[in-house]
């Protein structure tokens, strides 16, 4: 491999590391067009880009950690319910075409940026202000008394008090398409977790970024299992570019802190514009 060859790689890591952590995506939706562009072949890109979002999303946990922003029990329990997803995301790249998987998630590309690009005037009020003290409560939010909703309620390293309550059981479902769609795009999920926990769940966008790249990292460890066990890893590439995504993720959370929640949303939204045209014009050319 030629030394150019192996700035390249590394420097597409660098900005999806860094891009992809800012907005709780894992940096796959940029790893994988780049893949195609190089003459992977879909499931290759797919396996291969599962390795550098694993990289990615382990090194902005660690950072999202140390601002105590991640919401660890909400994590754990998405992860494990998408785990068995991500099993089987990989077996379906083996035996269904290709292309009708990328016709069905540009539909959902294009709702997700649809979703994120109103988010300011949609959004619950809480959801408005980021910067509420530890000595003031969020206002309209009392203890759950349905089945199946938990609450949080905990403090950051920057003393924000972030409190929210979320139905587990919604959350567990939606986890298990998440870990499916992720494995067959190699896309990490957050592009179906984050605006889940922020638009359905209500959760504060700066934890729900953190928390969505814990439940990646978790997954895409099996994700990259799956897909190694086919074949559809191609580690020495993948290793480049995951040098670079751990490099840019650390970048990328510190970035996220200052970014205010609704620029943040249309960072993801752009994201997600992206993705799906490029996906769209793989199914029409």
């Amino acid at each position: 491999m030629h030394w150019l060859d192996v700035l390249a790689l590394f420097g597409l890591g660098l900005f999806a590391g860094s891009y992809g952590t800012m907005v709780g995506l894992g940096g796959g939706f940029l790893i994988v067009p780049a893949f195609l562009l190089m003459h992977f072949d879909a499931r290759t890109a797919a396996g291969t880009s599962m390795l550098v979002v694993l990289a990615n999303s382990a090194s902005g946990t660690i950072s999202y950690w140390r601002q105590r922003r991640v919401d660890f029990r909400t994590a754990l329990l998405f992860a494990a319910a998408g785990i068995p997803g991500v099993w089987l995301g990989a077996a379906l790249d083996q035996v269904i075409p290709q292309r009708l998987f990328t016709g069905a998630f540009v539909l959902l590309l294009l709702w997700v940026a649809w979703r994120m690009s109103t988010a300011k005037a949609t959004a619950a009020p809480e959801l408005q202000d980021e910067t509420i003290g530890d000595d003031e409560p969020r206002p309209g939010l009392v203890p759950s008394v349905h089945p199946g909703e938990v609450s949080r309620d905990f403090v950051d390293a920057h003393g924000v008090r972030h409190v929210y309550r979320f139905n587990a059981v919604a959350g567990v479902a939606i986890s298990v398409v998440a870990g499916t769609v992720a494995s067959a795009f190699g896309l990490g999920g957050g592009l179906i977790y984050l605006p889940a926990m922020v638009a359905m769940f209500g959760f504060p966008v700066h934890v729900a970024t953190a928390t969505s790249s814990a439940i990646i990292a978790i997954t895409s460890c099996f994700g990259t299992a799956s897909h190694a066990l086919y074949g559809d890893v191609r580690w020495a590439q993948g290793a480049i570019v995951a040098a670079g995504a751990i490099v840019g993720a650390q970048a990328g959370a510190r970035i996220a802190k200052h970014v205010p929640a609704v620029p943040l949303m249309r960072l993801l939204a752009f994201g997600a514009f992206v993705t799906a045209g490029k996906l769209a014009w793989d199914v029409i050319r």
